[in-house]
């Protein structure tokens, strides 16, 4: 969990001051694998045996990188991660206007 935080505090010192606007940025990915690791799944979009790490960035910041097993949604988790990133830097920048992209999380594990 202080990890976790870290990563947004760290993000908000960066600038000195509460930028006007930002953008967070989701995408999941694939991580191959090259042997037999717990969680090690088969995804059919990616042809091989990976993980599907979740990570929220804004720039070059890192907010969040969840590792997690292929054989979930591509969305799993986004909204638990986006609420906590989204009020930790609320709390801090409230005026601050936040746009969201994402990925459409659209491939299905194989």
């Amino acid at each position: 969990m202080a990890i976790e935080s870290l990563f947004v505090d760290l993000f908000m010192e960066a600038p000195g001051r509460a930028p006007r606007q930002i953008v967070l940025d989701l995408d999941a990915t694939d991580d191959p694998l090259h042997g037999h690791q717990e969680g090690r799944f088969f995804h059919g979009y990616y042809d091989n045996y990976c993980y599907l790490p979740l990570y929220v960035t804004s720039g070059r910041h890192l907010l969040a990188a969840k590792l997690r097993p292929s054989n979930i949604d591509g969305s799993a988790g986004a909204e638990v991660e986006l609420a906590r990133i989204v009020g930790r830097i609320r709390a801090n920048w409230p005026r601050t206007r936040i746009l969201v992209r994402a990925d459409s999380a659209s491939h299905a594990s194989g």
